[in-house]
């Protein structure tokens, strides 16, 4: 696997891991796009689709193992 696939299903398991933190069924407060706007956007930049796409990927379980939340700080 190339750095640049590898660095890729990091970042969408990153992701995938602050959804599963606050998302929640029928709660709109709580909804994908909520989550989208207040909590992935201000750390990765990308649009709602881009996020929509990161959840349905499927990402092997080495690398959601090893993958850690990067700072800027």
């Amino acid at each position: 696997m190339t750095n640049r696939k590898l660095y890729h299903l990091m970042r969408v398991s990153n992701v995938c891991r602050i959804v599963d933190a606050h998302y929640e069924p029928g709660n709109y407060s709580k909804s994908y796009y909520q989550i989208w706007r207040k909590y992935v956007l201000p750390v990765y930049p990308m649009c709602y689709r881009t996020l929509l796409n990161y959840v349905n990927t499927p990402v092997p379980h080495s690398v959601r193992e090893n993958a850690v939340q990067l700072s800027l700080f």
